[in-house]
C-alpha cells in the first residue's frame, strides 16, 4: 500500500513538472518597457503591450487581468490605452467599471502601507486569437523615489515577438547599466540634454512554466540600472534609516534574553521573536525603499522582510553583539550598476545565501564585499536493526522482508527527488547547497534467519558527483553503506543528464528492502 501511494503521488508530481508549451498560450506581439527621469526629479515608467491569446487558459487565468501596484500619495496612474481587437478586427474598448482600484494583497495585514493601491484591469471582449492593447504610465512625484533605480526581467510566460527596453535620463547624471545573462549591445543616444540608452530584441523565448529560473542560475535575463553614483550611495539610503532606534529596542532585547547564558542562546532568542513578528510581503520598491522605525516595527508586531531584517540587528546591536545588516545582489561587471532595485535580500545572518555565495554579490552596508560562513552539509548517520522471525513484513515460503529507515533529512528527503522530476531540463539548475552524505546500516541476523543479500559495491562517478553503493555480508551481520557527494552546484541542460542518472541511483526505492529466510 505504501509503494502503491509513493507511485501515484510521483506521478502526479511529474505531471504537475512537465513544462507546459507557454507558447502555445499566448504570444506577445510587442512590450515596451520606458524608464525616464526628468531633469526635475520626477520618474515615468511606461509599458506597453500587445499580447493574442490562443488558449482559454490564457484567456481565462493567466492573461484575463492586469495588475498594477502604485502609491497614489506620491504617484499617478496614467492609462493611456486599453482595449481588445477581437479576432474580426472589432474594436473592444475597456470599460470604466473594468478599472478596480484595490489594496495590494501583500499590504492587507499592514496597515502603514494601507494608502498603497492597486489598479486591476479586467480585460473584456476576450475570445480565442483576440489581442489585448494597454499602454499605461506610472509617474512619480520629485524626491519620492531617490533616483532611478531598475531590475527588470526580461522573460514571460509567453515568446516575445519584440522586446524594447529603453532608459532616458539627464545626460548630467551618472548611469550605470548591464544586461545580465545575455550579450545584447544597446544604441545610445543623445538628444536635448537627454541621453537614452536602448535595447531590442526578436523572438524572446519564454521561461519554463514550472521550472524554477533566477538571476543566480544564469536562466533568466534582467536589466539592472542605476543613476546612483555607486553601490555605496545606494546603500546609504537604507542604512540612514537605521540611526536612533531607541530605549525600546534596548529594553525589549534585555527582557527577551534575560534566561540566556550564552550569546549563541541570546541570538537564538532575537531570532524567534523576529521571526514571529507578522510578514509583510511588499518589496522594498514598492515601500520606495523605506523602512519604518524598528519601535514601530515592534509597536506594531509585523514587518516587511527588509524591516524584521534591520530589526534583528537592532536587537542584537542593543545588547552588545556584534551585527551588521548584508546585502545580497546579483554579480555584475559593474558593480555599480545593480541598484537598490535589484537588492534580493537584507539580512544578519541567512544560511541560504551563505550557500550560493558564489553565484551572487554580498556586501555590508558600505558596499565592502563579505564572505559569509557557510553551514556544513555532511550527513553521517548509522541505523542498527536486528533480524528475527518476528520482524519486518511477513510474506510466503517463510520469507521476511525487512525495510531500511528512510532519510527524514538531507538531499534524498527532497532537494534531489524535485530537482529530478524530469529527465531532461532545458535551462540551468542551481542547487540550494552541495550536499556531502553518507548513510550506514547495520543488520544483526538472529539464528535462524538467513539473509538472501547479496554482496555488492555499486558506484557511480561523472563530472556532477559521485554516488556508491556497498553492502558487505557476514554471517550474523549485513553493513549497508551509501553515499552521496556533489561537486558542481550549477547543472547546465548538458550537465543535467549526468545530475539526473545520479539521482535516479541514489533515490532507487529497490534497495531499500532486505529478503530474509526462516530456517527451520
Amino acid at each position: 500500500m505504501k509503494n502503491t501511494y509513493y507511485y501515484i503521488v510521483t506521478l502526479v508530481m511529474l505531471i504537475l513538472a512537465l513544462p507546459m508549451k507557454a507558447a502555445s498560450e499566448a504570444e506577445f506581439g510587442k512590450l515596451s518597457k520606458t524608464y525616464t527621469l526628468h531633469a526635475d526629479g520626477s520618474q515615468e515608467m511606461r509599458v506597453q503591450k500587445e499580447l493574442t491569446l490562443f488558449t482559454h487558459a490564457a484567456m481565462n487565468r493567466v492573461y484575463g487581468e492586469s495588475f498594477i501596484i502604485y502609491n497614489p500619495e506620491y504617484q499617478k496612474l496614467e492609462i493611456h490605452d486599453s482595449y481588445t481587437r477581437q479576432k474580426d478586427g472589432t474594436i473592444v474598448k475597456t470599460p470604466e467599471n473594468a478599472f478596480v482600484e484595490v489594496l495590494p494583497s501583500a499590504a492587507a495585514d499592514a496597515p502603514a502601507y494601507n494608502s498603497l493601491k492597486e489598479m486591476v484591469i479586467v480585460h473584456t471582449g476576450l475570445e480565442l486569437g483576440a489581442t489585448i492593447y494597454l499602454d499605461y504610465s506610472v509617474v512619480t512625484r520629485p524626491g519620492y523615489l531617490p533616483e532611478l533605480d531598475v531590475c527588470e526581467q526580461v522573460e514571460e510566460l509567453s515568446p516575445i515577438r519584440e522586446y524594447v527596453f529603453s532608459l532616458s535620463v539627464p545626460e548630467s547624471k551618472p548611469l550605470h547599466y548591464e544586461w545580465l545573462n545575455g550579450k545584447i549591445a544597446p544604441v545610445v543616444k543623445t538628444a536635448d540634454g537627454m541621453k537614452t540608452v536602448t535595447w531590442t530584441l526578436k523572438n524572446v523565448q519564454p521561461r519554463p512554466y514550472s521550472l524554477d529560473v533566477s538571476l543566480p542560475a544564469g536562466n533568466i535575463q534582467a536589466v539592472v540600472a542605476s543613476t546612483y553614483a555607486s553601490k555605496a550611495d545606494a546603500l546609504k539610503v537604507i542604512k540612514q534609516q537605521l540611526e536612533n532606534n531607541g530605549k525600546d529596542v534596548s529594553e525589549l532585547a534585555q527582557k527577551l534574553t534575560a534566561g540566556a547564558q550564552t550569546t549563541e542562546q541570546k541570538k537564538d532568542l532575537l531570532t524567534v521573536y523576529v521571526e514571529g513578528l507578522g510578514n509583510c510581503s511588499l518589496t522594498l520598491s514598492q515601500t520606495g525603499y523605506r523602512l519604518r522605525p524598528a519601535f514601530e516595527v515592534i509597536r506594531s508586531a509585523y514587518g516587511t522582510e527588509a524591516e524584521k531584517a534591520a530589526l534583528l540587528a537592532a536587537l542584537q546591536q542593543a545588547i552588545g553583539i556584534r551585527a551588521e545588516l548584508k546585502a545580497a545582489f546579483p554579480k555584475t561587471e559593474d558593480k555599480d550598476a545593480a541598484g537598490l532595485a535589484a537588492l534580493s535580500g537584507l539580512f544578519v545572518t541567512n544560511n541560504g545565501v551563505a550557500d550560493i555565495q558564489d553565484f551572487i554579490s554580498v556586501v555590508d552596508l558600505n558596499a565592502q564585499p563579505v564572505a559569509l560562513k557557510k553551514v556544513t552539509h555532511v550527513i553521517s548517520r548509522t541505523d542498527t536493526l536486528r533480524v528475527s522471525d518476528k520482524t519486518g513484513k511477513m510474506l510466503a515460503g517463510g520469507y521476511r522482508k525487512i525495510d531500511l529507515p528512510q532519510a527524514r533529512g538531507g538531499w534524498a528527503s527532497y532537494d534531489g527527488r524535485m530537482t529530478a522530476l524530469n529527465t531532461t531540463r532545458p535551462v540551468n539548475l542551481l542547487l540550494r547547497y552541495l550536499p556531502d552524505e553518507t548513510y550506514t546500516y547495520i543488520v544483526k541476523i538472529d539464528e535462524g534467519m538467513k539473509s538472501t543479500v547479496i554482496p555488492t559495491n555499486k558506484k557511480m562517478e561523472n563530472p556532477v558527483g559521485s554516488m556508491e553503493v556497498a553492502v558487505k555480508k557476514a554471517v550474523d551481520k549485513i553493513e549497508i553503506i551509501r553515499t552521496l557527494k556533489l561537486k558542481k552546484q550549477l547543472i547546465t541542460p548538458a550537465d543535467y543528464p549526468a545530475y539526473y542518472c545520479l539521482m535516479a541511483e541514489w533515490m532507487d526505492i529497490n534497495g531499500n528492502s532486505l529478503l530474509f529466510q526462516t530456517i527451520k
